[in-house]
């Protein structure tokens, strides 16, 4: 029995680049393979191609301390937002992770 070989190095770092664009998943998926075949490596399974995108859109993306320092002192934010990075209690958005529903997430 052939399995699928595991997606991993620079292929998943160059999945995970492109997941951010908001292109259709199938694009993306075939720009991959291109890359995979140009680096020797065996073309990802479109069904691992769409976990690893969906995956990374769906992460909730915290900001870092620098992004929050300037953000308060441009009195972007609230003051009471290191409070709440530095307890671990971030407020995430009510359907954070929920993102469209089928076809290309939005």
């Amino acid at each position: 029995m052939v399995f699928a070989a595991e997606v991993e190095g620079r292929l998943r770092a160059e999945i995970e680049r492109i997941a951010r664009q908001r292109r259709p998943i199938a694009e993306l998926n075939r720009e991959i393979g291109a890359r995979a075949e140009a680096l020797g490596l065996t073309r990802p399974s479109y069904a691992r191609v769409r976990q690893i995108v969906l995956e990374v859109r769906d992460t909730v993306e915290i900001p870092s301390w620098g992004e929050l320092l300037v953000d308060v002192d441009l009195r972007l934010r609230s003051p009471m937002i290191l409070l709440d990075k530095l307890g671990g209690t971030w407020e995430m958005d009510e359907d954070a992770g929920l993102k469209g529903g089928r076809g290309v997430r939005r």
